[in-house]
C-alpha cells in the first residue's frame, strides 16, 4: 500500500496560472510552463498530458513572463535590444521606455509628461535643464505603457540631426522600402512595430478629431491617411492597421510649422 502511494505522489502536478499561461509543478521537479488559455478544461488536459510524460510545448519557468499587457502575446524570441533604463532613471525618474529606429541614429529614452499642454521634457533635457532638443516623450493623453490603440510619441527636429530629425529619412522611397521596423523597449520586453506609413499632415492634434477607442473612429483616421496628397508619403498597404491593433505614431516638426511629419507603425512582434 505504501508503495502505491509513493508512486502516485510522483505523478501529482499542481496546476496554477499567471498572465494567461498554465504552469505545472511536479513533485521534486522545477516548474514547467505550457502555453494555454485560463480555462479549467485546458488545465486538466495539460495536467493529463504531463502526467502521461508528454512534454511537448514545455517552456522555461514563468520567471521570464513580463508583467505588462504585452504578456498576452507569445514571445517571438529574446529581446534584441536591452537598454539599461535604470541608468536613465537615475537622471530622470519619468523615463519608462526606450525607442530604437534602425537605419537612423534614433536610440533614446522616452519620458512621460503629465502635462499634455506644456510637456516639460519636450523643452528640457534629461537633467531638467532647458533645451531646444528636449527629450523623446509621450504625455498624459496616452497611458505610459503603449497599451492604447494609438500612442503618440513626440520628438524635436533639430538641425544637427539628433532626436527625431532623422525620421524624415523615411520620405525617401528606397529608405522606406529597406527599413520597415522600429522598437519600443521596456525593462522586460521589446515591442516591434512594422512601419505602415510616413506622411506630412496638419499639426492639429489627432485625438481631438478621432476617437481611436471606437472602431469607426479608428478606421476613419487610417482612411484619412489614404486620402492625403503628399509627395513625400510612403505606404505599405499590407500593414494597414485594423481595430484591435496597437499603433504608434512617431511625430516631429516640418519646415512648415503648421505641419507635422508622421512615421506610423503597427505592433508586429513582442520579445521577452
Amino acid at each position: 500500500m505504501i508503495g502505491i502511494i509513493a508512486v502516485a505522489a510522483l505523478v501529482i502536478f499542481i496546476v496554477y496560472y499567471k498572465n494567461g499561461r498554465i504552469y505545472l509543478r511536479q513533485a521534486g521537479e522545477d516548474t514547467q510552463q505550457i502555453e494555454g488559455d485560463m480555462s479549467e478544461a485546458d488545465g486538466i488536459q495539460a495536467a493529463d498530458a504531463a502526467s502521461a510524460g508528454d512534454e511537448t510545448g514545455l517552456q522555461e519557468p514563468g520567471a521570464n513572463i513580463p508583467d505588462g499587457w504585452y504578456a498576452m502575446y507569445d514571445s517571438n524570441g529574446p529581446m534584441e535590444i536591452t537598454p539599461d533604463l535604470s541608468t536613465y532613471r537615475e537622471k530622470c525618474k519619468e523615463v519608462y521606455a526606450y525607442i530604437d529606429v534602425p537605419g537612423t541614429d534614433i536610440g533614446y529614452p522616452i519620458a512621460f509628461c503629465e502635462d499634455s499642454d506644456e510637456p516639460f521634457y519636450f523643452t528640457h533635457d534629461i537633467t531638467g535643464a532647458p533645451s531646444d532638443k528636449g527629450m523623446i516623450i509621450t504625455d498624459s493623453l496616452n497611458s505610459n505603457d503603449f497599451s492604447d490603440p494609438m500612442t503618440l510619441v513626440f520628438g524635436q527636429n533639430p538641425e544637427d540631426g539628433t532626436m527625431f530629425a532623422q525620421l524624415h529619412r523615411f520620405a525617401d522611397a528606397g529608405f522606406f522600402e529597406d527599413h520597415d521596423r522600429f522598437s519600443v523597449c521596456f525593462d522586460d520586453a521589446q515591442l516591434v512595430y512594422k512601419i505602415y506609413a510616413c506622411y506630412t499632415d496638419s499639426d492639429d492634434h489627432i485625438f481631438v478629431t478621432y476617437d481611436f477607442d471606437d472602431p469607426a473612429g479608428f478606421a476613419a483616421y487610417f482612411d484619412h491617411i489614404g486620402e492625403l496628397r503628399d509627395l513625400s508619403m510612403n505606404v505599405r498597404e499590407e500593414a494597414k492597421p485594423v481595430f484591435g491593433d496597437h499603433v504608434v505614431a512617431l511625430i516631429t516638426h516640418c519646415d512648415d510649422e503648421s505641419k507635422r511629419w508622421f512615421v506610423v507603425g503597427v505592433l508586429d512582434e513582442v520579445r521577452y
